[in-house]
């Protein structure tokens, strides 16, 4: 069986082997290449920093907004419940006039039919009566 090697790559064109030496020179050159990239990102940071809110701030900030909003939609919520309600009491209150009204109005009918009924009684009973008396006298003097 064969062992299985990866194949050597040749090196790359353009490529120089450096000495010792100058490669540890190369090494420092882009170490403190690095370090003073490094410290310039975090000198325009904190400047941007300075002049942009932080992160808390921006959350306060956005806290105050959501808060206002939520205050304001509940205030606009109170308005509606409070005219809601005073449409209710409104409607109710004339609901009640009007089951007045209909009591009343078929109390007054009540007392008118009963009045009727009494008079039209009374007129039966007097024709009654008047018959009666006709009968009567007729059959004394008969």
């Amino acid at each position: 069986m064969a062992a299985s090697v990866s194949p050597v790559r040749p090196p790359v064109e353009g490529m120089v082997k450096l000495s010792h030496k100058r490669y540890r020179a190369l090494l420092k050159k882009e170490k403190r290449k690095k370090r003073r990239q490094a410290l310039a990102r975090l000198r325009d940071s904190e400047n941007t920093n300075k002049d942009e809110p932080t992160y808390e701030e921006d959350l306060n900030e956005e806290e105050q907004q959501l808060e206002a909003e939520r205050q304001r939609l509940h205030e606009e919520w109170l308005l509606r419940e409070e005219k809601a309600q005073e449409a209710f009491k409104i409607r109710k209150e004339r609901e009640e006039a009007a089951r007045k009204r209909q009591e009343e109005e078929e109390q007054k009918i009540k007392e008118e039919w009963q009045k009727q009924q009494k008079k039209e009684q009374e007129e039966e009973e007097r024709k009654q009566q008047m018959k009666r008396e006709r009968e009567v006298i007729p059959a004394l003097g008969g």
